[in-house]
């Protein structure tokens, strides 16, 4: 198996005009409502208005809050065999596209390629080759430090695993900070919104908004903003974003997915692995 980042597809990849795909049919894209990997990708999709129908890939295994697992869609599974979302797929004969971050470089191609389909032409990845290869780094490095310790502190049981985790997390969204700051804004990497800001957007809302953290861990497992005005700004300005607000789900219904991670009684992938002892971001 190939390593995540060996995933990314070159570019040039696509045997025809990309605008030209996009304006000939619909993307399927197998989703989950309360899933953050899959809220990268729709978050790319709305950014450049490439269309698109929505499936739910994953349904809960039980009715009501008593749900622990899910039944998996067998289009999806029939496309990727681990069953994960997000997965894209522009129909038959063509290879489905996964990996969140992969997805995302997928949609880009497509949504800037000829640009008809991208109403202000932002690509979300600008620059230079070089340039464009920093902005992956970055969003693999936010994967990483910023939003694989979230798991660690609801799933692992032990006091010490959880603080640990917390730690790893202050530092990275410290790190952030500086990062942020040191591009001048108002997005993470600079005047543009960007890949890097698709890697973590989802789990801002998770751990700044929707406040699941403190709620299941208590009140020491906040995460403080005003020692971090950068990204208080940051998050002001791309939670106004319409491509953003269109995936946001209602902050009760999401916090409420996750009491089954803190209660150690989640089936998905991430929550297994990282009871194993592994990283979210290895699965």
């Amino acid at each position: 198996q190939l390593p995540r980042r060996a995933l990314r597809m070159p570019a040039g990849a696509l045997k025809r005009p990309a605008s030209d795909i996009a304006k000939t049919q619909e993307l399927e894209f197998f989703s989950a409502w309360f899933c953050p990997y899959a809220q990268r990708a729709w978050i790319a999709l709305e950014h450049h208005g490439v269309p698109f129908k929505k499936v739910e890939g994953l349904l809960p295994d039980r009715p009501g809050e008593e749900f622990v697992g899910y039944i998996k869609n067998p289009r999806l599974l029939e496309l990727n065999p681990k069953g994960l979302v997000p997965t894209i797929s522009e129909g038959p004969g063509t290879p489905p596209v996964y990996e969140s971050l992969v997805c995302i470089e997928y949609i880009d191609e497509l949504g800037s390629g000829g640009g008809e389909l991208n109403v202000d032409g932002a690509t979300l990845l600008p620059g230079s080759p070089s340039q464009r290869a920093d902005l992956r780094l970055k969003a693999d490095w936010v994967n990483r430090h910023c939003c694989s310790p979230f798991y660690q502190i609801l799933v692992r049981k032990d006091q010490a695993e959880r603080e640990a985790a917390l730690k790893d997390l202050n530092a990275g969204v410290d790190e952030l900070e500086k990062l942020a700051a040191a591009a001048g804004g108002p997005f993470l990497a600079g005047k543009q919104l960007t890949i890097v800001d698709l890697a973590f957007i989802p789990w801002a809302h998770r751990i700044m908004i929707c406040k699941i953290l403190e709620r299941y861990r208590g009140p020491s497992f906040a995460l403080d903003l005003s020692a971090r005005p950068t990204l208080a700004q940051w998050l002001e300005k791309v939670f106004a974003l319409p491509a953003v607000r269109a995936t946001l789900a209602e902050p009760e219904a999401l916090a409420m997915t996750y009491r089954r991670y803190a209660d150690g009684v989640a089936q998905s992938q991430v929550a297994e692995a990282v009871r194993q002892g592994k990283a979210a971001h290895t699965v």
